[in-house]
């Protein structure tokens, strides 16, 4: 996909207001829309996995990618799996419990959170902690990182972020909350008004970058050092294979002479 990651694109931005965000929300809600209506669960969304088709127009057209984990949720057959990247799983994949098109719902809440201030609701210092923010539901709307946020924003994350999949909003439920789709001016000149905390998400997401660019090098040097032993263990193995060749050979030899002399 030529146009890259959404959120490299919006790293660029010196500003961009709700409205502006909600447009790209908009666009990975309509996506998913269509998974859903076939009965898809992603399962893996996060911003790695959000591209543009083209990021020289104003609003550049989104695509989802990498359905390697998507699965199609049929009614009656109860599907359960521990998968997915830890900072945006949904409690219940912790949890091992039955699975549905909700936990699509969940990662669609941290990815707002993100989107609109920079800072991840439930990454801790480590992978456990991560998982116990998760399944606690342990997370705040900071001052510090939501100070020009509107409560529309928030009230969206909120309805995305909840425990029960009874309770979380639906694809549908999404796509009509006033954030997305204003139902009056009032809410539309909130959104025109808010504004995404650009200079933390710049800091958060060249850091983002950086770590993840560290465990591509960390898993290559891994893949390397694995095959430079796999390597020389085959080496050493055909070197063995070899000397015993050569000692039958050698045997097959005295062998031989010793029959001539005979």
């Amino acid at each position: 996909v030529s146009g890259g990651e959404l959120f490299d694109f919006l790293a660029q931005k010196e500003s961009l207001s709700e409205e502006e965000a909600t447009r790209f929300i908009k666009q990975i809600l309509d996506g998913v829309n269509y998974l859903h209506s076939k009965k898809i669960a992603h399962f893996d969304l996060k911003p790695e996995n959000i591209m543009l088709l083209d990021k020289n127009i104003p609003i550049p057209h989104i695509k989802l990618i990498d359905f390697g984990l998507a699965h199609k949720i049929e009614d009656g057959v109860e599907f359960k799996n521990i998968f997915g990247t830890p900072e945006f799983v949904a409690p219940e994949i912790v949890n091992y419990e039955p699975l549905g098109l909700a936990a699509d719902m969940w990662s669609i809440g941290v990815i707002t959170y993100i989107l609109l201030s920079g800072a991840s609701p439930f990454l801790g210092e480590t992978k456990q902690e991560t998982l116990a923010n998760i399944t606690a539901v342990n997370y705040e709307f900071d001052e510090e990182f939501f100070s020009n946020t509107s409560n529309l924003a928030k009230d969206f994350i909120q309805k995305l972020l909840v425990k029960d999949t009874r309770k979380r909003l639906t694809i549908q439920e999404a796509l009509s909350h006033p954030w997305i789709t204003p139902v009056d001016k009032r809410q539309a000149l909130v959104r025109q008004a808010s504004v995404v905390n650009m200079e933390n998400f710049k800091r958060q997401y060249a850091r983002r970058r950086w770590k993840l660019s560290y465990c591509i090098v960390s898993l290559c040097n891994h893949l390397s050092r694995s095959l430079v032993k796999k390597v020389l263990i085959e080496d050493e193995s055909l070197r063995n294979c070899e000397s015993d060749s050569e000692d039958l050979s050698q045997r097959k030899a005295t062998h031989q002479r010793r029959s001539s002399i005979s």
